[in-house]
């Protein structure tokens, strides 16, 4: 991903915070028997409570997926997963020049790494119980009170899956090279504008305050 030195941002939160608010993934991988394939997918973040920077993005999906095979045998290699956190146009009446054209805001982190497959009952369900508690924590009671044999059945029809981070990137493409002005003016029409330009005036701020 082509990142500018202004747009990189190398503070974990912020990556984390985008993941937690756009928990949405796309997971890329060059399947052999598929070719490059992108697979959406919600995931989370966890982390070594004692090693906060060794971390790691998790999710599950369909054993009957296409894609399975390839990340169960290893074949799929490396992965790369996106997580695309909001965006919106930036018209060129706000800059200080006229003769400027518009441009594209948006923020989203790249995450690289091999997978590593979760297969047994006991830990699909912890990691099934993770994932439900981010969304809607009770339904936990409901998880646990499903039928054994019901349970057992959604959890042989899934894998679970977890990829150390190698490498991570977090662009960050707020307007970080206008002017105060400049970025005072597209600030102020974000926070009156679409949902989606909100969104990217609350990260504006948050990236002002860093």
């Amino acid at each position: 991903m082509h990142t500018p030195n202004s747009s990189e941002q190398p503070d974990l939160s912020m990556a984390r915070l985008l993941i937690q608010q756009h928990p949405l993934a796309t997971l890329m991988l060059q399947d052999p028997t598929h070719g490059l394939s992108a697979v959406p997918v919600p995931m989370i973040w966890g982390a070594d409570k004692n090693k906060p920077d060794q971390w790691w993005v998790e999710g599950h999906m369909a054993r009957s997926n296409q894609n399975t095979e390839a990340l169960v045998s290893g074949k799929a290699g490396q992965v790369l997963v996106q997580f695309s956190g909001p965006g919106a146009y930036v018209s060129p009446r706000h800059y200080d020049v006229s003769k400027s054209v518009p441009t594209w805001n948006y923020v989203t982190v790249q995450i690289h790494g091999h997978v590593q497959v979760i297969d047994n009952p006991m830990e699909k369900d912890t990691l099934l119980k993770r994932l439900i508690a981010t969304q809607e924590p009770a339904y936990a009671r409901d998880w646990s009170g499903l039928p054994a044999d019901r349970d057992g059945k959604l959890l042989g029809s899934i894998i679970g899956f977890r990829i150390p981070v190698e490498r991570c990137v977090l662009k960050v493409k707020l307007s970080q090279n206008r002017s105060e002005g400049e970025r005072s003016r597209i600030l102020a029409h974000q926070r009156k504008g679409s949902y989606e330009e909100q969104v990217l005036a609350r990260w504006m701020t948050l990236l002002a305050q860093r």
